[in-house]
């Protein structure tokens, strides 16, 4: 998939000849060069990107703040051990991608193409998502508007990023549902997530429209909006309707581990929380898909959970814990099980843990029972995705310790998120964000392996490139944290 250029060609002066024909009036003109861009392209170049660039940060850095794995090296170790950074590369995609796919919402209402508007709103909103969850108050009003001569945006609430009744991310989705929803036949040019079929574009962004709303409900009331979309019913219905996407075994745009250095593979270690929940759980098989045995076991050595290995936050692993922990599976090199190789965004096992947790918490009907049955079917989607068949989910449900436990609500809220927390791997940051919101998974904080005082961050810091380009700014946000940017200034809905 080749990246998209808008060549835009402007001409230097007037070029007056008194013989000149109409055509020569042209000159200026370059006709091989794109005045606007290819709807069709633009918007598959998008898709890909926001789904490509999710899995690529997520084995090179998402992984590690998630604590589903650890480095054994300090050389590579920094930053998963929560050192203050700005995450720039992961910052310029997510805002190269905003960008392509408000010029998608700009093309959409100029060609009265309410499909593509509604692609493009989702796309859109997911990476400003990203943005305000991943860094806080980010500019966003006034984002986009280099074509207005606006290169120096103005910094807005997390608040606004998220309700802005013109561009906010639960408006521009709801809008996106409606426009599909009036408009249930079509083409969407270019659609490589869904080939077009817009029910399932509403399933996603339905599913979006809870997540990002229980994202919020420490702030606003939930209740009115979830208990709606629920009732509506256009859900995604199983494992097969998630949004993620199967990635090529060949670059640039292959899952990043196919390709990886060996080096680079080799120090990537299952974290032990992880590795302890798979114990606690019985969870044999996802431990097993997922990582290796051990050096310290033998090839062909009957399965035992002793045979693998957790590492906890380190500066350099010892040898002892090296040859004790599990590193990933070889199936992320060879590519043998595309299950594990797809880029996720939004999935069926999620939504289900996201509706589990409304109807505990009262934002929807059904109670306690039924969080029992949205908590139980995203245990079904989450091993169905990872390639399993119905009853190894079914046979993991009759674990004491999977059961669902409504006993109290912190014992349902920490399996509910827990679960979430383990079918999200290699999604981003989700489980980092989640932790933030909930406080599950107990986390570790790592002691002196922590590089962040101990403590558990809530965001990165803002790149180099805005404090020097976008000064000002950048200046006057600073100014709102207390006149020193830092990694611990919680979100508008964090605890």
């Amino acid at each position: 998939m080749k990246k998209y250029i808008v060549f835009l060609t402007i001409a230097a002066g007037s070029i007056i000849l008194a013989s000149c024909s109409k055509e020569l009036q042209r000159v200026n003109q370059n006709p091989n060069a794109l005045e606007s861009p290819d709807a069709t392209t633009l918007l598959s170049n998008t898709i890909v990107s926001e789904f490509y660039n999710n899995a690529n940060i997520v084995w090179t850095l998402g992984n590690g703040y998630d604590q589903y794995m650890t480095f054994s090296q300090s050389y590579y170790d920094q930053p998963t051990r929560y050192s203050p950074i700005t995450n720039e590369p992961y910052w310029i995609s997510l805002y190269e991608s905003a960008r392509d796919a408000n010029t998608l919402y700009i093309l959409a209402q100029a060609k009265s193409n309410p499909l593509l508007e509604a692609a493009a709103l989702t796309l859109r909103s997911y990476a400003f998502a990203q943005l305000t969850e991943l860094w806080g108050d980010i500019p966003f009003k006034q984002a986009l508007q280099g074509n207005t001569a606006i290169y120096t945006p103005s910094y807005d609430p997390q608040q606004t990023v998220y309700t802005d009744t013109q561009s906010g991310i639960l408006p521009s989705l709801k809008r996106a549902d409606s426009l599909l929803n009036a408009n249930p036949n079509g083409i969407i040019s270019g659609d490589m997530l869904y080939n077009s079929n817009t029910i399932l574009w509403r399933k996603f962004i339905n599913a979006l429209r809870l997540r990002y709303l229980l994202r919020v409900s420490s702030k606003m009331d939930p209740s009115a909006e979830m208990q709606s979309i629920v009732a509506g019913g256009t859900l995604m219905q199983n494992a097969t309707e998630s949004a993620t996407l199967q990635l090529p075994t060949t670059t640039p745009y292959n899952f990043v581990s196919l390709t990886e250095r060996s080096g680079d593979f080799a120090v990537k270690y299952l974290n032990n929380i992880l590795y302890n929940t798979f114990v606690n759980t019985s969870d044999t098989a996802r431990l097993t898909v997922y990582f290796a045995i051990n050096t310290n076991t033998a090839s062909g050595t009957p399965f035992s959970f002793s045979n693998y290995g957790g590492m906890p936050l380190v500066v350099d692993a010892t040898t002892d814990q090296v040859n004790g922990a599990s590193n990933f599976n070889a199936s992320f090199k060879t590519g043998s099980n595309p299950s594990l190789l797809k880029a996720k965004v939004m999935t069926y096992a999620e939504q289900e843990f996201v509706i589990s947790e409304a109807a505990l918490k009262g934002y929807i009907a059904g109670g306690s029972a039924a969080a029992k049955t949205y908590y139980d079917n995203a245990i079904m989607g989450a091993f169905a995705e990872a390639g399993f068949i119905a009853t190894v989910a079914s046979n993991y449900l009759t674990h004491t310790t999977v059961m669902f436990d409504n006993s109290s609500m912190a014992s349902a809220l920490n399996q509910i998120i827990t679960q979430k927390w383990i079918s999200n791997i290699n999604n981003g940051f989700e489980g980092w964000i989640e932790y933030r919101r909930t406080g599950y998974p107990d986390f570790q904080t790592g002691g002196y392996a922590n590089m962040n005082n101990g403590v558990i961050p809530s965001r990165f810091l803002y790149p180099t490139s805005e404090q020097t380009i976008n000064s000002t700014n950048y200046g006057a946000e600073i100014k709102n944290m207390g006149g020193t940017e830092n990694t611990t200034f919680k979100a508008w809905w964090e605890k």
